[in-house]
């Protein structure tokens, strides 16, 4: 019976990551940085959540975050990510919050970014990981507070 389980268990796991592709690397350049940052001007990414959702979130994350189907609920398009991470309980560690303003370390969201997370895989699942330096900036807009509109 325990088998049995086991078995249904990892089948359904497999079949919630089979649709879901993994990471295609979409959106990443050949170092794990998202396309577009490797000249530093305009284009880079900077610790906001504007910049983090439109060169993170939408080009990569949702490649599996999106709709009905995301895994744990978390849908990071631009319509729902905010609202979906900031003070919220991650799914798979409830005593963590995906995003919790001011401390980096205790998000879970970086937790995954990293590889450091108690439960499940790194993020985006299968790779190409980001890079640290992209890591960094996500870190720095959690340290910042996470706020939603960049502050003058």
């Amino acid at each position: 019976m325990r088998t049995f389980r086991r078995a249904g268990a990892a089948a359904l796991l497999a079949a919630a990551l089979a649709g879901c592709g993994g990471g295609s690397g979409e959106g990443l350049d050949a170092n794990g940085r998202p396309v577009g940052e490797e000249d530093g001007g305009a284009d880079t990414l900077k610790p906001t959540f504007a910049s983090i959702q439109a060169k993170v979130f939408t080009p990569i994350c949702t490649a599996c975050h999106i709709g009905a189907t995301a895994p744990m609920g978390l849908r990071l398009d631009a319509d729902s990510s905010y609202a979906l991470l900031v003070g919220v309980a991650s799914g798979e560690v409830g005593a963590l919050q995906r995003v919790s303003p001011g401390r980096p370390d205790d998000s879970y969201i970086i937790q995954k970014l990293e590889g450091r997370a108690a439960v499940g895989a790194r993020m985006p699942f299968g790779g190409p990981y980001l890079d640290d330096a992209t890591i960094a900036v996500i870190r720095q807009w959690i340290a910042d507070g996470a706020l939603k509109e960049a502050q003058p």
